[in-house]
């Protein structure tokens, strides 16, 4: 990296590490209150209806996460391109919004289980919608990540007291899908403000065609998303209809937990990712640029996963008192997971997915996403929680040995 290249991405590192942690320390210090007031039956169904609608925030994602990142990195400086992009990603974005409110209107119809307690899944819809006007990829894309880090600090302090203010009982479930909902609605009208008035990209409407470009050119993202997200929460959807909110609410409660412990790297990944979309453009420095990133972010990754295994048991009873200890060993398997899901980034986003070589990457998501959904499938009826652990390790390695197949068979 050149001195312009280190200042801007320490610049975004730090936005990111402060934004990644209001979104994982804020929480942190609402997680034990939230098992506590709201017990593990209601905690669990708010877990379930999040990985729920979990999938229609995949769906209106889109890739553009990092497709749209990617355009906007390749064309910071050319106003026209950057309109263009802002309003094409945006109006496809809207589209499947309103495509998605429709399906999750039908599956509260069709399924019992999930119509009983319909306002829970419409309330955390709501981050659906803040998730759609939240253009990330665009200041992640010009790297001018502090505008939303000062946005998220906002927001989320504010959510953060009023669910210690208002979530004093079990009855008051409702609050916690409508506090975050309403916080993210709020931060996502004030980015848009940002974008519109300080960068002057205003949203104009673009020609069928040129929206047509957009959604094929990120539509094998968007195929590589849904498959993570099976890979991911596949469990958690099929332990929640096998048993109860109960059990799905203790699993919840330690998955929360460790996506707070990967969510140390994701401020990292993020801001490498638009220098390694120039990095990887030249096949010379792809290689050993990609070397560095995981011999010091896998080593990293490594001595992390070791530590809270061994210190597991502790972590967790910190976080949620003794009666969750039995379930420690939940944190310290899960560590399996964060490992290989770290050299999982490197390999697929910071290589495959820069270098626009995202059908390898999707290819690779599909068939491990597939193995993973079959066993958590045949697994979970029968080993619950247990079942999910293996599912979600054994998809996770498989992942990773995809990807570096098709790197070395197709020379990429």
């Amino acid at each position: 990296m050149n001195i312009a290249e280190k200042k801007r991405f320490l610049e975004n590192f730090l936005s990111l590490t402060t934004l990644q942690g209001l979104n994982y320390i804020l929480p942190l210090l609402t997680l034990p209150y939230l098992v506590r007031v709201l017990g593990a039956e209601k905690f669990g169904l708010i877990a379930f209806a999040t990985a729920v609608v979990g999938y229609f925030i995949v769906l209106t994602d889109y890739g553009f996460n990092f497709s749209a990142t990617r355009e906007v990195a390749n064309h910071k400086n050319d106003k026209k391109k950057l309109v263009e992009i802002f309003s094409c990603v945006m109006t496809i974005k809207i589209l499947l919004l309103f495509i998605s409110f429709i399906i999750l209107l039908l599956i509260i119809l069709c399924f019992e289980k999930i119509g009983n307690d319909a306002l829970v899944y419409i309330l955390t819809f709501g981050t659906v919608l803040g998730q759609v006007l939240f253009p990330v990829w665009f200041f992640q894309g010009i790297e001018r990540m502090k505008y939303i880090t000062i946005i998220n600090i906002i927001s989320k302090t504010i959510f953060t007291i009023a669910i210690f203010l208002l979530v004093k009982h079990t009855s008051d479930y409702l609050l916690v899908p409508l506090l975050t909902s309403v916080g993210i609605i709020i931060a996502s009208l004030i980015s848009l403000y940002i974008v519109f008035f300080s960068f002057k990209v205003k949203f104009k409407i673009q020609r069928i065609s040129t929206i047509k470009q957009y959604l094929y050119g990120g539509s094998h993202l968007f195929y590589t998303s849904v498959m993570s997200n099976l890979l991911t929460s596949s469990g958690i959807i099929i332990l929640s209809l096998v048993t109860n909110n109960t059990v799905v609410g203790y699993f919840s409660a330690l998955e929360k937990l460790f996506r707070a412990i990967v969510g140390l790297f994701t401020p990292l990944t993020q801001a490498l990712y638009p220098i390694s979309c120039n990095k990887v453009q030249d096949k010379k420095l792809a290689k050993p640029y990609i070397a560095k990133l995981l011999y010091f972010i896998g080593g990293t990754a490594l001595c992390v996963a070791v530590f809270f295994a061994i210190f597991s048991e502790y972590v967790v009873t910190t976080m949620y008192g003794v009666d969750f200890s039995a379930y420690s060993y939940i944190l310290a398997t899960m560590m399996i997971w964060l490992f290989f899901g770290v050299i999982n980034n490197i390999i697929g986003i910071q290589y495959l997915s820069a270098s626009k070589n995202d059908k390898y990457y999707m290819c690779s998501f599909f068939i491990a996403g597939i193995i993973a959904v079959l066993l958590n499938s045949a697994l979970v009826p029968y080993f619950l929680i247990n079942g999910i652990l293996f599912s979600m390790i054994f998809g996770e390695i498989l992942l990773t040995v995809c990807m570096i197949y098709f790197i070395s068979r197709f020379k990429v």
